[in-house]
């Protein structure tokens, strides 16, 4: 069995910053969020000097900075120069290099579109974390934000700035899911459906958290919206979930993820405290210090190691058995946050009953026999469509 190829890029997702102008109700950063505190250009500079080399270390071609927050746009935007700037002085040409932004789109003034639209420092493409539907994405002072919204995301197309966005599938969102996805399939907006997986405190939990039934259910209702839609707007991570299902279909090469070599989005914290996307922010499982300590080092650390183990040990525990094992890589059991970790053991993986439900749905029509026929070129029609 195969391993597959490395991805084209590391990713690093750097929290510039905690500061925020909403209180959504289900963010896992809630209790920083009046902390005005960013990372300083000094630590930066390490930080980049430290992982300079590192997407060739690691058999990448690219390194991606995503810049999160808090808010990445209440940040001045002279300090995305200098923070481009030290980038072109440490790093030069050495590997390619994208800064990418995730933005809850409520600060978008005339100067913030002409930067954009100049790509002095954010690439050709931002992300917009806006759930359309719901009351939970409101300012510091109650008032729901989703009109402020709408215009900026109008304001985006008029100028010509392509994004894409993050929808939080959670309790108030639940019922809108099949009007969501119209809204977005209407505008030709590519969009990730995040459930709800990471809590600051115990209460998040229990007002926002779904169910193992209930995840499955609403992508699998996504994923009919979209079979029968004429434009056919793409879903993450259902575009995945497709092409597991249609290489099973075709009985296609099997590869499994490699937690040691396959590990590419990292999440850099303000103090410089770096984690895996399975364990960010647990006590004790950061793999090292980026601000003081070689890239090469982290992936070398105790804690990396142990968490390699462990997603090694959940892959073997909820794949081995799997009918789409090698068509799926197993990064969902790989990358298992804790409260993922708990659904698994307690009702099984969700991916492979989405799959089971695209393969089904496949099934009963005559793409399962043009599949069969002609694999190579029906798989990137569906996925594109």
């Amino acid at each position: 069995m195969d391993r597959p190829p490395p991805s084209s890029a590391i990713d690093f997702v750097v929290k510039l910053s905690k500061y925020c102008n909403l209180r959504c109700s289900y963010c896992y950063e809630f209790d920083e969020l009046d902390d005005k505190r960013r990372i300083s250009l000094a630590s930066l500079r390490a930080f980049f000097e430290n992982v300079a080399d590192a997407a060739r270390h690691y058999g990448r071609q690219r390194i991606d900075f995503i810049w999160h927050g808090g808010e990445p746009f209440l940040i001045p935007l002279d300090y995305y120069l200098e923070i481009g700037r030290l980038q072109r002085e440490v790093i030069g040409d050495r590997i390619e290099v994208m800064n990418l932004v995730q933005t809850n789109l409520t600060v978008l003034t005339d100067r913030h579109v002409e930067f954009l639209q100049q790509r002095r420092f954010f690439s050709d493409w931002i992300g917009v974390s806006f759930d359309v539907y719901g009351d939970q994405r409101v300012d510091v002072l109650g008032k729901l934000r989703t009109e402020n919204v709408l215009e900026n995301l109008q304001r985006l197309r008029d100028a010509g700035i392509q994004f894409g966005a993050i929808t939080v599938l959670a309790r108030n969102t639940l019922p809108h899911i099949a009007a969501i996805y119209r809204f977005y399939d209407s505008l030709g907006i590519s969009f990730r459906l995040l459930p709800f997986y990471k809590s600051a405190f115990d209460t998040q939990v229990q007002a926002h958290a779904l169910g193992y039934a209930e995840i499955v259910d609403a992508f699998c209702t996504v994923f009919d919206a979209w079979l029968a839609s004429p434009t056919a707007t793409r879903v993450h991570p259902l575009v995945d979930y497709l092409a597991y299902a249609l290489a099973f279909l075709a009985d296609g090469p099997k590869r499994l993820h490699d937690p040691a070599t396959g590990e590419t989005v990292f999440l850099v914290d303000t103090d410089g405290e770096t984690y895996g996307v399975a364990d960010t922010y647990a006590p004790g499982r950061a793999y090292g210090n980026v601000f003081r300590q070689d890239f090469g080092d982290l992936l070398a650390a105790p804690a990396r190691l142990q968490a390699v183990a462990e997603a090694e040990k959940r892959m073997e525990r909820h794949c081995s058995d799997c009918p789409f094992r090698g068509h799926c890589p197993g990064t969902f059991a790989a990358d298992a946050t804790a409260e993922q970790r708990r659904m698994l053991e307690s009702d099984g993986c969700p991916v492979r009953a989405i799959v089971t439900h695209i393969v089904r749905r496949i099934e009963g029509t005559d793409a399962a026999q043009r599949l069969h026929a002609a694999p190579a070129a029906l798989e990137p029609a569906l996925i594109d469509a």
